[in-house]
């Protein structure tokens, strides 16, 4: 069961690290050619959002806390703590940060590719200048960061520091 499970957070780990960094690649070559294509590149970006990342998300975090729970000798690893916090970290960002700033930014793209005028979203904090502009620069900064912050996570499985803790003589 263990192994199912450690293969199940490194394959969503996988999963959802790669939906990000394609993310991350779909929004810096989505120029704005023409507001259809680049419209519909923000759309892929919201279906991959949306279909691939955040359901890798969930399994990553649930699975991660399945394989504390299968082996007892890791609850007291701080380590593994760290790890977790870094994985809650991630899920807030992405889904209180970086997928907001997603769903705006389509909404923004496609409105705009139907010619119509930007609608105000004051509830969102995007009011100053093009809320598209700042939608995008939000969704960049957040998946960044989540990036970031999955590489220390990673950081943490591989080198598994003690973390101030002493080793038993």
């Amino acid at each position: 069961m263990r192994n199912l499970l450690l293969w199940l957070h490194l394959t969503s780990m996988a999963v959802f690290a790669g939906a990000t960094v394609t993310m991350l690649v779909l929004a810096a070559t989505a120029g704005p050619v023409s507001t259809l294509s680049f419209a519909a590149v923000r759309q892929a970006i919201s279906i991959g959002a949306e279909a691939v990342a955040t359901p890798a998300l969930l399994v990553m975090i649930v699975s991660g806390m399945l394989l504390v729970v299968a082996r007892p000798t890791l609850i007291d690893a701080r380590w593994v703590w760290a790890k977790a916090t870094l994985g809650v970290l991630v899920a807030m960002l992405v889904l209180l940060v970086a997928q907001p700033a997603t769903r705006r930014a389509t909404a923004y793209a496609v409105q705009q590719a139907s010619g119509s005028v930007f609608l105000s979203d004051s509830t969102a904090g995007v009011d100053a200048g093009d809320p598209l502009e700042a939608s995008l620069k939000v969704e960049t900064i957040g998946l960044w960061i989540t990036v970031g912050l999955l590489l220390a996570a990673a950081g943490f499985a591989v080198w598994r520091p003690r973390l101030g803790r002493q080793e038993p003589d």
